[in-house]
């Protein structure tokens, strides 16, 4: 039988009364055919012979049978399914209908593109906003930007007219600039959750203003960088839905929607439009390919202007929607912009006093990067754990949850206080870990950071109220319950471990496994153990426990050197370890050959020295 799915009379950015036919699918649509397959069996999407993995089953034969991977099967035989499930449920007809209009809706892209691509140099603007779009277009990170914008997902919705610049241009239709800016917070379901949107046009009339009610419960409302806190949200009715609503009347087929970073705020808004002018791409620094120029900066550079002049750093969507505008004006009058060099900011002298860790798993304990700085854990020489004023940063802790939002980052940062400057740099300098830079060149290291389990670690978030000093959590167990949990224990632990034990208690480790368990069972029982029973692999206390293990963490400074924050090289400690190179002399082989790495590890005291 054929399933024909017809297409809402006025589905977003198709044409109206169109029909797909599911069996007049071929080869060229396996993609759209696997992407659907995939989302019908994790949304447990079932026809008459079960979800995807029975009806594989029952009709493959072979290993096909229970080869579960739909990239693996042909396009005939997911085909099939879809039909199966379409036909079962009306609602796996409406997941068909969205994927396949979708699909249909890529290829007339498509077409589009290759029609535009090909126009005659006459016509292809080499000024002006439709200049600025093909640049943003042509960008090295535009495919893997704004070409992967999942708008065939649930929830999406795409302008109702696309056209190239080539199509406007022929149709004597002038370009008509749009910009937008969004705020973000993160919830249990939505890692960067809508909160609030603000549009305006060329002459910065402000079109759309709104906050928006985000999905879920709130975890985080970043008020740091959008000033909004849940008080802000009390009355808010607006939702996702009526923004786009919205956007679809605003946005035509000669608009051109402008932001900085506007991926970024299309992924918020579950919005696709094309073309687009992200300012993001069209300025770069000078040597600094990673880096992408602040928003801040670029006003302040080429605009003259100053942005966030509140004091709390908090942006204003109107005004960061209302500065893109102005650097798009401004680029199409007076670009191609060469790059430009970077800044020499001051960093705040407080935060020189700071280090920076990012990359740091959510939930991580204070009391683990502090470690990183303990002699025996992180550091050579010195032990700095001391010299630690406080440990800031969010999500770090045992109460952190671990319950994320899909997306959602699995990673924080943290900054690390010290007491002087002088500390701040000891401390980096001393750090075991392969040294770099980041992307605006500032130093940094990947550390090996020894975690423990966050169920029975103390975490110092209270590190003295600021001191950073480790704080030990009073036991509540009773000495009883211990030894009787470590008794219970001893049976499991290995040979090795339970002559380690005997050993440490000054016991016989002679005999037979069985008698080296009954004898340390017994000095258990006895009261012998000195650590309240928590010994080595035995006891309940310890089977919760977790090992210490490692993480990798990424610990940067916050300037480059002598406070300069971006784009800056210390040439003159360069020069001063290589004084030959700096003179033009050529490099002269060493006298003395460099001792081994064992042996510089003994002379560091790392590890035992040999005989």
């Amino acid at each position: 039988s054929r399933l024909v799915v017809v297409l809402p009379r006025r589905a977003m950015g198709q044409k109206r009364e169109r029909t797909i036919d599911l069996a007049s699918f071929g080869d060229g649509d396996k993609e759209c055919l696997v992407r659907l397959v995939k989302e019908l069996a994790k949304e447990g999407a079932t026809g008459d012979k079960g979800d995807f993995k029975a009806w594989l089953k029952a009709t493959q034969k072979g290993a096909k049978r229970t080869t579960h991977d739909p990239s693996k099967h042909d396009w005939d035989v997911l085909s099939s399914f879809v039909q199966n499930v379409a036909s079962a449920r009306a609602r796996w007809t409406d997941v068909a209908r969205r994927h396949l209009g979708w699909s249909r809706w890529a290829e007339r892209r498509a077409a589009w593109k290759r029609w535009n691509d090909d126009a005659p140099p006459s016509v292809i603007p080499t000024t002006g906003p439709w200049a600025l779009a093909a640049r943003t277009s042509a960008h090295a990170t535009y495919d893997e930007t704004y070409g992967s914008l999942p708008s065939h997902a649930a929830g999406w919705v795409r302008s109702v007219k696309q056209r190239p610049p080539r199509w406007c241009v022929e149709k004597n239709l002038a370009p008509r600039l749009v910009a937008l800016d969004c705020e973000m917070c993160e919830t249990t379901s939505d890692a960067r959750a809508l909160i609030g949107v603000s549009v305006v046009d060329e002459r910065g009339k402000v079109l759309l203003k709104t906050l928006v009610k985000p999905p879920g419960v709130v975890v985080d409302y970043k008020t740091d960088v959008t000033g909004l806190s849940a008080k802000d949200f009390t009355r808010v009715t607006t939702t996702l839905a009526d923004v786009q609503r919205e956007l679809v009347s605003i946005v035509t087929a000669e608009t051109i929607l402008v932001g900085h970073g506007l991926v970024h705020d299309l992924r918020a808004l579950k919005f696709h439009h094309a073309p687009v002018i992200d300012t993001a791409m069209l300025f770069e620094y000078e040597n600094l390919p990673r880096s992408t120029p602040g928003l801040a900066d670029l006003c302040k550079r080429l605009l003259g202007v100053e942005m966030r002049k509140g004091g709390d750093g908090a942006h204003d969507s109107v005004e960061d929607a209302k500065a893109a505008m102005e650097l798009c004006k401004w680029e199409a009058v007076n670009g191609p912009s060469a790059p430009l060099t970077p800044p020499e900011d001051k960093v705040d002298p407080r935060d020189l006093l700071k280090l920076f860790a990012h990359r740091v798993k959510r939930g991580t304990l204070k009391s683990d990067l502090i470690g990183m700085f303990a002699k025996n854990n992180g550091t050579t020489g010195v032990d700095h754990a001391d010299d630690i004023e406080a440990v800031h940063g969010k999500f770090l802790g045992p109460e952190t949850s671990r319950e994320l939002a899909p997306g959602a980052p699995k990673t924080t940062t943290a900054y690390i206080e010290f007491k002087t400057i002088e500390a701040c740099n000891m401390a980096f300098k001393a750090l075991r870990g392969a040294t770099g830079t980041d992307a605006l060149g500032r130093p940094q290291k990947a550390v090996k950071m020894v975690v423990h389990d966050h169920d029975h670690d103390d975490d110092d978030d209270d590190a003295s109220g600021g001191d950073g000093k480790k704080r030990t959590k009073n036991k509540t167990r009773s000495m009883e319950e211990l030894h009787k949990g470590a008794a219970a224990g001893v049976s499991k632990m290995k040979v090795t471990a339970l002559k380690e034990e005997l050993k440490r208690r000054g016991l016989a480790t002679t005999g037979l496994k069985a008698a080296l368990i009954a004898r340390l069972t017994d000095a258990i029982e006895a009261g012998g153990d000195d650590d309240g029973g928590s010994s080595d692999g035995g006891g309940e206390e310890e089977k919760k426990r977790a090992p210490p293990r490692t993480e990798t963490v990424m610990v940067r400074k916050m300037a480059a050197h002598g406070g300069s924050s971006f784009g800056t090289k210390d040439k003159s400690a360069s020069a001063a370890a290589r004084p030959a190179a700096a003179e033009g002399r050529p490099k002269q082989p060493r006298r003395v050959p460099r001792p081994s790495k064992r042996k510089r590890m003994e002379m560091k005291g790392l590890i035992p020295a040999r005989g």
